[in-house]
């Protein structure tokens, strides 16, 4: 018997070391071999499905999240943290590759600098781990889904994360979010036309994205330029007819101000998003998507 769920999660699940504050230079003015800086390093769960469910979860969602772990210390950790949150259900153990992990540093001008293991268990959900769940998938109003998913086009999770998204289209009533994430997903060869990325998200109910990887889709501008309010407007313009409801980012940290669409009520909101003077700045722009979904899209 299924259980009910108001929103399905897919992306990645990783155990993420961080940082804590901000390092005391900047990554380009980094010229001396063997620096070493003594600062506390946080150990937490994080990845894109894992934060978005956690948050949704918080904001009184009840959330399916979908995802592999790797049959490791790591792993245990990490699903020992979910059954805690009950947050579990749909996370299985990859019994040949690792847990995502994430290393995750920000230097004195709040830049972010973040590396992944390459070869993880995230990318070896397969299709039948989301057939197991159809019947949930079908009755909840949304599934949300990162663009991580995508990233390695030859994995299992590609066609996993498809299949989902038909499945969410068979029940009737589900939404599709998609988060386009990395912001360089444009160089992804795959999806590396506006013609190509349309067909990816041909039923995408709800985008979110940077707006400068919306305009190498489009082919605007160009990738050095400085994204000003006016070059989202033009964007935002280009971009309409293609998308009933999506959500524009920009700024130097890549969500410090925002633009929603919704075609249905021909709203377009401008705003700040107060990313600058945020406290905790991991997953800010997933809390800003379930705000919007809440308040603005009424979902």
């Amino acid at each position: 018997m299924s259980e009910n769920y108001d929103l399905t999660v897919m992306g990645d699940i990783n155990l993420d070391w961080i940082v804590r504050g901000q390092l005391p230079f900047a990554f380009v003015d980094l010229n001396v071999n063997g620096r070493i800086e003594w600062l506390p390093i946080d150990k937490k769960m994080g990845g894109s499905g894992l934060n978005f469910a956690r948050f949704a979860q918080q904001c009184d969602y009840r959330p399916l999240l979908l995802g592999k772990v790797g049959n490791d210390l790591e792993g245990d950790f990490v699903l020992s943290q979910l059954q805690t949150l009950n947050l579990a259900t749909g996370v299985r153990k990859d019994e040949e590759n690792p847990t995502g992990l994430a290393l995750i540093a920000r230097d004195k001008k709040d830049i972010r600098f973040l590396v992944n293991n390459e070869l993880n268990a995230n990318q070896h959900l397969s299709v039948q781990d989301v057939r197991r769940y159809q019947a949930e998938i079908k009755a909840c109003n949304l599934l949300y889904v990162s663009g991580y998913c995508f990233m390695n086009t030859g994995s299992p999770r590609t066609d996993a994360t498809l299949e989902a998204i038909k499945i969410a289209k068979q029940g009737g009533k589900t939404q599709v979010i998609f988060d386009v994430v990395p912001h360089r997903f444009y160089c992804i060869e795959a999806y590396n036309s506006f013609t190509k990325f349309l067909a990816l998200t041909h039923d995408v109910d709800i985008l979110i994205s940077e707006v400068a990887t919306v305009r190498r889709f489009l082919n605007l501008g160009h990738k050095d330029e400085q994204v000003t309010e006016s070059i989202a407007k033009e964007t935002l313009k280009y971009l309409k007819p293609h998308y009933e409801r999506f959500i524009l980012r920009w700024g130097p940290s890549g969500c410090d101000h925002q633009v929603i669409w919704d075609k249905h009520t021909n709203m377009e909101k401008w705003e700040d998003t107060g990313h600058v003077d945020a406290e905790d700045k991991r997953g800010f722009g997933d809390r800003l998507a379930l705000q919007v979904l809440r308040e603005v899209y009424k979902v």
